[in-house]
Parts: structure tokens; sequence; C-alpha cells
């Protein structure tokens, strides 16, 4: 198993995200979010159900395990009991293509946290600027 913790700030400055990058089988990647990022910054009512922030929760105990492990073991400032990690709709099959994708995940969710514009509205905006990838 390999892991690579990694911080992302976004292009604006407005935000910053922890990740654990894991390869959880030969050419599978997850990012688990290590950073609390407070959704309501500046609208109360913003919605942060999971579906919403492109979020999933890990359920597997031995993926679990091993993550608070190396957390424990490197001493990274983690307090949340529970894991997320980034929803993406393909299978991510490198540890760079996994950093595009936490970088694009970033810079789509500090948009959202801003303005409250769906991912899927911002992310050709991005796209086409050049900021992300794909």
């Amino acid at each position: 198993m390999q892991y690579e913790f990694n911080t992302y700030t976004t292009s604006d400055g407005e935000l910053e995200v922890s990740f654990l990058f894991l390869e959880i089988d030969k050419d599978e990647w997850q990012a688990y979010i290590l950073t609390d990022i407070n959704y309501q910054r500046y609208d109360e009512e913003r919605d942060d159900s999971l579906n919403c922030i492109h979020r999933l929760g890990e359920y597997d105990s031995d993926i679990k395990d091993n993550v608070f492990n190396f957390i424990r073991e490197n001493n990274i400032l983690y307090t949340n009991p529970k894991l997320y990690y980034i929803c993406w709709t393909e299978d991510i099959t490198s540890l760079e293509n996994m950093k595009e994708v936490a970088k694009a995940w970033c810079e789509l969710t500090a948009l959202y946290v801003k303005y409250g514009t769906e991912f899927s509205v911002n992310h050709p905006k991005l796209k086409e600027r050049g900021i992300i990838s794909f």
C-alpha cells in the first residue's frame, strides 16, 4: 500500500486542504480529505450533504485502520472520527491523476463554499481557464 500526505491551496488562496493519497488496490487511488471545511462560511444555509459536496464516507474497516494508523504515526492533526474521500466518477489509476483530481476538487469546493454554485457549473469554466486539467 502506498501513501502520500499532501496539501493543496486553491488558486485564489481561499482554501487549503490536506489529503492522504492512498493506493487502496493496484492502480486504484483515493484522496482522503483531512481538513474540516466550513461549507457555511459565507452562507449559513449552504448545503453540506455528502452528495452535494462530492464526498463519500469510508466504511471499510481495514482501510480506515490503515489511514488512521498513518495519521497517528506521522503526527498529522485529524480529529474527526469519520473518514471521507473525494467522490469522482472515474477510477483514478495513478498518483499523478489523483493529485489532479484533488486539485480540481479543491478549486470546485472553494467556489461552492464562496458562491454556492454546483461543481458541474464551475467545472467547465475552470477547465477553460486552465486552472484544472480535467
